[in-house]
Order: C-alpha cells, then structure tokens, then sequence
C-alpha cells in the first residue's frame, strides 16, 4: 500500500449506500483466519484499526472465540494506524478470551502498533510475540 492509497484523514469515502451489503470500509482494513492442526485459530489483521473498522474486527475475533478454539493469535503486523477504538477491541477480546479460558497472544513488531498499547500502559495486559 502506497501512501496515495491510504485514504486521507478526514476524507473516508461514505458513498456506499445505508442499505448496501457492501461496506464502505473495506479498502482500509482486511482480515484472514487460519486454523492450526492444534485448534490455534490465527486472525490475521492488514490495514487501519479505527472507529469504523474496529466492528469489523471485533465481530470477527468474537466469531472465532465462540469456536472455542484452544488458543487465539492475532496478528498485527500489517496494522499502519491502531486507534483507541483499536485498543478498546484488543483489551475487550482479551476479556472474553480469559473468560472462556482461550489463550491470547498478540504479535506485533511494528512501532504502530506496539507504540499505542505501551503509551495507554495495555501493553502489559497481553503477551506479545515479533511472529506469528
């Protein structure tokens, strides 16, 4: 992604119809899950996690957490912006994930993503690894 690809700030197109199936976002995030042969489900995240992508994210995290899978990757390495909404989805998911006894890990080697979870001081409330 080039910089004349990311959309600028302010300027999200919001053409897309109320009543549209397609949403007017998806250019900006894009989410892949694999599922290892030990049950480890890997949701892969490229993209901006703001205020209108985080539901996007958040429906699919808590779609693969109602799978009960054994444990639950989230990679962020293709994350260019994370957002408080972002961090809100992260710190959420990292409930549900304890609540149902599914072990979380984050990986994140980039200064985008590492930089907002060690400035709000959530760093500590994960375990992060540099790959996946």
């Amino acid at each position: 992604m080039t910089s004349s690809d990311s959309p600028a700030e302010g300027s999200r197109d919001v053409s897309a119809p109320a009543d549209s199936n397609e949403a007017p976002f998806d250019d900006v995030i894009t989410l892949s899950t694999s599922t290892d042969d030990d049950g480890t489900v890997t949701v892969t995240v490229v993209g901006e996690v703001d205020t209108f992508t985080a539901p996007v994210l958040r429906a699919s995290l808590d779609t693969q957490l109602e799978q009960q899978p054994t444990a639950l990757v989230i990679d962020l390495c293709g994350v260019q912006f994370l957002g408080s909404a972002g961090l809100a989805v992260l710190v959420e998911t990292q409930k549900s994930a304890r609540s149902r006894d599914v072990g979380l890990r984050l990986v994140a080697n980039t200064r985008a993503v590492t930089r907002p979870l060690e400035v709000t001081g959530l760093i500590d409330l994960f375990t992060i690894a540099e790959k996946a």
